[in-house]
């Protein structure tokens, strides 16, 4: 896919056009008004991804010590922050560098910001003005980690050389930023000279903050070309604070896939490729600059969504079709089998015999059976629920079961009745009669449950007020009883 690179350094400003085949089109822009027209015409015909890099003297680290706070808390501590360091540019971010092992176990983070903002915004106002999707603002120091990752040292000085910006000094620590310094170098001096001379100081200024920790070695790895390498291994000697170590900028460039021809230590072609190709997750832009990189991301979702249901809608219709060819195929045999039936329908019905009699009074026929048909109703209709009941009462015993149609008994009803004579008899009587007579009435009162209507004609125990309890009956002893229940049919 392609892109496009815009890289800031201290005098200039260019754009470069990036491909599967490496870095083209190489564009330069004035700081000015016709510059800036330039700039705008240039960006409306090539309406790629854009990355803007920057490498210039105005770029503050600062290292902080602060509680380990997670969601909001810390959202709000790292924007006090902001405030308090950074709090003229908008251009700025928080890198957790790692967490404490002891004590609190605080967390070490970096706070970086680009200090001058008034160099960047011409060139970002334009890029919004003409809604390019900008996908981050990034620095040197950002996107250097890549270049150490078969370095094994603790504590790290990169030195690269920039031709429209400087000599870049970068320390890492366990390959995290801790601070880079941009020096400046004049049309008379020269990247050996830059060296030699600037590296002393970086390492003193390293030392007042206590880096590398006393009795530590610091690893300086020079990033330049092959005639650069031999003029300072002559002149530079490690000793037992700081190491010196020679990085050959043309295999660098072989070994990260970058195809521009490293004529000399220019290090700009290797990180442009590296911008390219392995851009860092963070960076100083904020969602107002990049809106519209995120809307072309969420044009592709839509799309790539688009294509996903369209695919879906093709493979549920390859289904649908492939199932209906089965169902076309299935029914044709229930499509000639009712094709004979109905052939044999029509033979029966030409065979019919002739009658005289109308429709109405065949149809009244019809009803008056299924009228008469619930005067007499399958025993088992009627007795079902009388059963079931007798399940749950295991002390009642049926001794003899009638049942008469009762037309007096019928109301609400249309149909005569059915009346059922229950005679059975309650075992375990005994002299617990209040007992037994509470055990049948719950019988009754469950026969009720389901649907009859339930009176005693003759119980074990006359318990009227005419009734005598001087001397029982056989059969009362034996709790015998009897029961009219009626049935009538449901409506």
């Amino acid at each position: 896919m392609a892109r496009t690179l815009l890289f800031l350094s201290a005098d200039k400003f260019e754009a470069y056009l990036w491909s599967g085949k490496g870095i083209s089109a190489e564009h330069q822009f004035s700081n000015d008004s016709d510059g800036r027209e330039q700039f705008s015409t240039f960006i409306g015909q090539n309406r790629h991804p854009t990355y803007l890099l920057v490498d210039i003297i105005e770029e503050d680290f600062h290292l902080e010590t602060i509680p380990h706070l997670i969601g909001p808390s810390r959202t709000a501590l790292i924007t006090r922050k902001f405030e308090q360091y950074y709090r003229t540019t908008p251009f700025r971010q928080a890198t957790l560098l790692k967490r404490q092992d002891e004590g609190r176990r605080d967390d070490d983070y970096l706070f970086s910001a680009l200090t001058n903002p008034q160099r960047i915004t011409p060139w970002l106002d334009a890029l919004l003005e003409n809604h390019v999707p900008l996908v981050g603002i990034y620095s040197i120091p950002n996107i250097c980690t890549p270049l150490l990752k078969d370095i094994q040292s603790e504590h790290i000085l990169l030195l690269t050389w920039e031709r429209n910006a400087g000599l870049r000094q970068t320390y890492f620590h366990n390959k995290r930023l801790h601070f880079s310094r941009l020096i400046p170098i004049n049309e008379s001096g020269t990247l050996v000279d830059s060296i030699i001379s600037e590296t002393p100081r970086t390492q003193q200024y390293l030392k007042s903050l206590s880096l590398p920790p006393p009795g530590e070695i610091l690893e300086v790895y020079i990033l330049c070309h092959a005639n650069e390498i031999a003029q300072l291994s002559t002149q530079l000697s490690s000793d037992g604070e700081q190491h010196f170590n020679y990085l050959d900028i043309g295999d660098f460039a072989k070994q990260h896939k970058c195809k521009h021809e490293m004529k000399d230590s220019d290090s700009t072609p290797l990180f442009l490729n590296l911008l390219a190709t392995k851009p860092p997750s963070a960076h100083y832009a904020n969602s107002n600059h990049t809106h519209f990189h995120m809307l072309w991301q969420l044009r592709f979702v839509l799309f790539g969504l688009a294509i996903v249901i369209m695919l879906l809608g093709l493979l549920w219709s390859g289904m649908a079709f492939w199932q209906s060819d089965e169902f076309a195929s299935e029914a044709q045999p229930l499509v000639q089998q009712t094709s004979r039936i109905q052939t044999q329908a029509q033979g029966i019905q030409r065979n019919f015999a002739n009658t005289s009699v109308p429709a109405a009074d065949m149809k009244t026929a019809v009803l008056l059976a299924r009228s008469l048909n619930q005067y007499s109703h399958p025993p088992q209709e009627i007795i079902y629920e009388l059963s079931a009941v007798l399940e749950s009462f295991p002390r009642v015993t049926l001794n003899e079961l009638s049942w008469q149609t009762s037309p007096t008994d019928a109301a609400p009803s249309p149909y005569p009745a059915q009346v059922i004579t229950f005679d059975g008899a309650l075992s375990g009587f005994g002299n617990d009669h209040r007992g037994a007579l509470a055990y049948l009435e719950k019988f009754e009162q469950a026969l009720i449950q389901h649907g009859y209507t339930v009176s005693a004609t003759e119980l074990p125990l006359d318990i009227t007020s005419k009734g005598s309890i001087s001397g029982l009956s056989a059969g009362a002893s034996q709790g015998q009883f009897t029961l009219k229940i009626i049935w009538r049919t449901p409506s």
